[in-house]
């Protein structure tokens, strides 16, 4: 996973990331976590697991998914009262092009 953080359990590999300020990484580790969910069928995502499984303020989030929105890269929604995040077409193609990097 792009993440090296002791929050994030699930870590398969851990690329070069030194070149990237942190918020850049924790975007990429959002989607790779999406992208993840979507792998297994789950096709959204509650914003409250993305801050627990990435040990991430809920304002932190809420800021870094602005950002990802505002690239077309997911989107946020209410789902039974919660907020839920879902990766969008553009989203799905980067996150499987850094899969394959």
């Amino acid at each position: 996973m792009l993440l090296d953080n002791a929050h994030y359990q699930e870590a398969d590999f851990q690329p070069e990331t030194s070149g990237l300020d942190s918020s850049a990484v924790l975007m990429l580790g959002i989607l790779e976590l999406l992208h993840a969910e979507h792998d297994r069928g789950r096709t959204v995502m509650s914003l409250a697991v993305i801050c627990k499984r990435l040990g991430l303020r809920m304002s932190t989030l809420q800021r870094l998914m602005t950002a990802l929105g505002e690239q077309d890269l997911v989107t946020v929604s209410t789902e039974k009262e919660r907020l839920v995040a879902a990766l969008t077409p553009s989203g799905q193609e980067i996150s499987s092009a850094l899969q394959t990097q």
